[in-house]
């Protein structure tokens, strides 16, 4: 009796990377491991070569390349018109899905949430550089977070939302997920899952994480400034502010040794929001838009 294939995937995931990073493999492999098969393509923008880097390490997957840099929002959208899987999520090249990331996503969108949201866990929760960046980033994404404390990103989505509420911004350097989400009316509100977890490299030497936070900082503080309006000053005064509630919100979505060592790294998070509001307050200096200062290090929100 012949077997009978394999039903196609119900998640199509788009892995997004830029100059075809080494670390995108991890971010595959992690994929190709989950228990329930999702729909891979990478999509590579910015040059190097990307299927000979997936072909080395034995990834027959599917993948798009483009000699030029694209925006987060432009990757984004190559790959959605590249697949055809009923559900849509993203990952950045330098986070791994967690075990039970496709099949919790799934499972919420099969009842009934046509937009998911996903915590994001550390990679080294005892390294104290990489605690306080992982705060700075993602203090409101913690995995025990009460749902009305969550900010909802980290999505994935019914594709045919996309054909009803258009595409991602493709100007934008970073920011493209606040705006589509802003345009969906709120009964789409993202349902938030912390059992759903991506895990996100953070960096480990403080130097490093300075200079991330203020590049972050300059792009963080133009795109603000264009979706709201408001002055540079207030947005690097808001950044600023920042200290306490993520005291607040590690005691609320962390436990453990994790929780321990993220409150001894309170004083490299106020370091990294001073980088990131130095980086706000020189947005209105900065003219190169070839830079990415990523939400995650290449710019898409884990």
């Amino acid at each position: 009796m012949s077997s009978q294939p394999a039903p196609a995937p119900e998640l199509a995931t788009i892995v997004i990377g830029y100059r075809a990073p080494a670390e995108i493999v991890g971010a595959v492999r992690s994929l190709r491991e989950q228990s329930v098969a999702t729909d891979i393509l990478v999509v590579n923008s910015g040059g190097g070569d990307i299927g000979a880097l997936l072909r080395r390490h034995g990834l027959d997957v599917a993948f798009v390349e483009f000699e030029e840099r694209l925006y987060v929002g432009a990757a984004r959208n190559r790959g959605i018109e590249r697949t055809r899987a009923p559900y849509v999520a993203f990952l950045a090249d330098d986070c791994r899905a967690a075990p039970g990331w496709v099949e919790r996503r799934l499972a919420r969108h099969k009842a009934g949430a046509p937009v998911v949201a996903s915590a994001v866990i550390n990679s080294k929760p005892q390294n104290l550089v990489a605690c306080a960046a992982h705060l700075s980033l993602f203090m409101r994404r913690l995995p025990g977070l009460p749902e009305e404390q969550a900010i909802r990103y980290g999505a994935s989505f019914e594709r045919g939302l996309f054909a009803r509420h258009g595409l991602y911004d493709e100007t934008m350097a970073t920011g493209e997920d606040s705006e589509f989400l802003l345009r969906l009316p709120a009964e789409l509100k993202p349902a938030w899952d912390g059992d759903i977890r991506t895990v996100h490299l953070n960096e480990t030497r403080i130097l490093r994480l300075l200079i991330d936070q203020y590049q972050r900082g300059t792009n963080y503080g133009r795109e603000m400034h264009r979706l709201s309006g408001k002055s540079l000053r207030k947005i690097a005064r808001d950044v600023l502010r920042q200290h306490r509630p993520a005291r607040q919100l590690a005691m609320a979505g962390l436990s453990g040794d994790e929780l321990i060592q993220t409150l001894r790294a309170m004083p490299i998070l106020r370091l990294t929001l001073l980088a990131k509001a130095a980086g706000v307050l020189m947005a209105a200096d900065s003219r190169d838009k070839s830079v990415i200062a990523p939400l995650s290090r290449h710019g898409v929100r884990p």
